[in-house]
C-alpha cells in the first residue's frame, strides 16, 4: 500500500492527470506503460497535443470523442485520488486499492468535458467483464466518480462503437490535423455544390472517377479533394453512411459554406 501511495504522490508532485488542453499530463503514457494490447500515439483536435492510448478499443473511442464538435477537452489516463478510493473501499467493505491494480495508480481512461458538464468514461472488451477483479475495480470507479466528484460515469465496450462512423472518421482523421479554411477551399466547396446539383443521384466514388478523367487529374485526386473539405467541415455527410456508398444528394454545405457566401454576395 506503501508503495502505491508514493507512486500516486509523486505523480502528483511530477504534474501527472494535472492541467488541461495542450497543458495536460496524463498519468500513463507509452514511454512509461507497457500495453497488452497496441499502443497508439495520436494528435487530438480538440486538446492540441499528442494523447497516449493503449488499445484499439480506447483509440475507437478517442476518435469519436474528438470529431465531437460538442467535446471540448479529452483527458486520457486521468488519475483517480488515492484517498477518495480508499475511503470508498472502506466505507463499502471492498478490498483497498493496492499494487495488484493497474500500476502507479488506479484511473479512467478518459476525463472528457462538454463544456461546464464532464463524465468519466471507460474502455473495456466485453470478453473481460466476466473478471471478478474486473468488476470490482469498475464498482470502484463508478462510486468513485459518482458518489465522491458528482460526474457521470460510463463504461464503452467494442460493442458501443458505431462501425461505420468510425471507419468514416479514420478516413477524414488523416487530413484534418494539417489544414485550414482558405478562400481556395470555400470556391472548391461552393465549385462541387453545384456540380453535385447536376448528378445528385451519382455516387461520390462514381462522380469522382469521372472528374479525374475529364479533368485529367490523377486517379483519386478528386475524392482526396473531397475528403479535405468533408475534414474541415465545409461539406459535410452522415457519418452513418460510408463515404464509399454516399450519393451526391446526401452531401450538403454546412453553415460555414452558406456563411462565407453571404459575405461574398454582399462584397
Amino acid at each position: 500500500m506503501a508503495k502505491i501511495i508514493k507512486n500516486y504522490e509523486e505523480l502528483v508532485t511530477e504534474g501527472y492527470g494535472q492541467g488541461h488542453g495542450r497543458d495536460y499530463k496524463p498519468c500513463k503514457t507509452v514511454q512509461n506503460f507497457s500495453s497488452i494490447g497496441r499502443s497508439h500515439r495520436v494528435q487530438g483536435r480538440v486538446s492540441k497535443r499528442l494523447h497516449h492510448l493503449f488499445s484499439d478499443l480506447e483509440l475507437s473511442t478517442f476518435l469519436l470523442l474528438d470529431w465531437n464538435q460538442n467535446v471540448t477537452d479529452i483527458r486520457e489516463h486521468y488519475p483517480l485520488d488515492i484517498y477518495d478510493l480508499n475511503s470508498i473501499c472502506s466505507r463499502y467493505r471492498m478490498k483497498k486499492v493496492s499494487v495488484d491494480y493497474i500500476p502507479f495508480t488506479l484511473s479512467s481512461d478518459f476525463l472528457v468535458d462538454f463544456g461546464k458538464f464532464s463524465i468519466a468514461l471507460d474502455t473495456l472488451y466485453s470478453k473481460d467483464l466476466n473478471k471478478a477483479h474486473v468488476i470490482e475495480s469498475l464498482e470502484i470507479k463508478r462510486r468513485y466518480w459518482e458518489e465522491e466528484h458528482n460526474t457521470p460515469f460510463k463504461l464503452i465496450t467494442e460493442k458501443d462503437i458505431p462501425a461505420t462512423v468510425l471507419e468514416n472518421i479514420k478516413w477524414l482523421y488523416v487530413e484534418k490535423n494539417d489544414l485550414e479554411i482558405t478562400n481556395h477551399m470555400i470556391d472548391l466547396a461552393v465549385y462541387f455544390m453545384e456540380e453535385i446539383s447536376q448528378y445528385p443521384q451519382s455516387s461520390l466514388i462514381q462522380f469522382c472517377k469521372h472528374s479525374d478523367q475529364t479533368q485529367k487529374m490523377g486517379i483519386g485526386a478528386t475524392l482526396a479533394l473531397f475528403r479535405k473539405l468533408f475534414a474541415l467541415r465545409i461539406l459535410q455527410f452522415n457519418l452513418e453512411i460510408s463515404y464509399l456508398e454516399l450519393k451526391l444528394s446526401e452531401i450538403h454545405a454546412s453553415n460555414l459554406l452558406q456563411d462565407e457566401n453571404t459575405v461574398h454576395a454582399t462584397n
